[in-house]
């Protein structure tokens, strides 16, 4: 299959397009798919509108997005891919709510303590803690996500680094599943970082059955558990039980919460003595 990059623009009046909305064209095809996501099939004219670009650069956006297989072309605009469990594509993720994730990835380094054994699963806001390991000092990283085993060779070869192989996934840019699991088995870790895809009834679910399965067992393989988590992850939608809240020690999340939410999570923490709750600032 063909693996493309969502940062590919080759669009020759993309500069001035993006000038002209002050979104960069992988930011701007992200808010596409999540705007088409939210308002259901939506014609050319209003993302035009909405998004403050040409005729033209929109239909090379929607082309785009519908090859990668992220949206559905239909006559005069878009719609949704009909799979309502399905994990946003990771390349899209990635370019979602940066500076947050940066927020909270910074709030989360801060547990690690020097010499640790860390683990990280595939997550896009985990994987922003990587800039903070030279300052933690951990001894080892345990990872199944193939993009952050590049990241750390490159720019951290003082950390020892146990990459888990396995059926690679190109839509999480991981590895997954039942080899993954076993290879778990054989390691641990002082703190493991995760995040999920939905939050309901203080129990973490996830789209895909292999990724739940996955994030499983490395929080088994951990002393200390660590979830970072925005608010969207109260509206996401999940199929597969991944861990209750209060298996975890420390949950990392913006502050910018709906009060109910909020109020839910005081209400554990007060309930779960060993879990504590670190509220972070959205920046801007």
């Amino acid at each position: 299959m063909k693996l493309a990059s969502v940062n590919d623009d080759d669009a020759p009046d993309s500069a001035p397009d993006s000038a002209r909305d002050g979104l960069t064209a992988p930011v701007r095809r992200s808010e596409l798919v999540r705007h088409i996501e939210a308002h259901g099939p939506v014609r050319l004219e209003e993302l035009v509108e909405t998004f403050r670009v040409s005729a033209m650069t929109i239909h090379r956006d929607l082309d785009f997005l519908a090859r990668e297989g992220l949206i559905e072309r239909v006559r005069g605009g878009a719609r949704a891919k009909a799979h309502p469990f399905a994990e946003q594509d990771v390349r899209l993720r990635r370019t979602t709510r940066v500076p947050l994730k940066a927020a909270l990835a910074a709030e989360a380094a801060l547990l690690i303590q020097p010499g640790d054994v860390v683990a990280f699963d595939d997550s896009t806001t985990v994987a922003a803690m990587l800039i903070h390991l030279a300052e933690r000092a951990p001894s080892a990283v345990v990872t199944h996500a193939l993009g952050l085993m590049r990241e750390l060779t490159l720019t951290h070869p003082q950390i020892t680094l146990v990459g888990l192989g396995g059926q690679y996934v190109h839509e999480t840019d991981s590895f997954l599943g039942a080899v993954v699991v076993e290879q778990l088995g054989r390691v641990s870790a002082d703190v493991v970082f995760v995040s999920t895809t939905a939050l309901k009834n203080d129990a973490l679910f996830h789209p895909d059955a292999a990724a739940a399965e996955t994030k499983r067992a490395l929080l088994a393989r951990a002393d200390r558990k660590v979830l970072l988590l925005d608010d969207t992850k109260f509206e996401g939608k999940g199929l597969y039980h991944v861990a209750d809240l209060a298996d975890f020690d420390d949950v990392v999340v913006n502050a910018e919460l709906a009060a109910e939410h909020r109020a839910g999570l005081d209400a554990l923490a007060a309930r779960v003595p060993t879990l504590r709750i670190h509220y972070v600032p959205t920046p801007g």
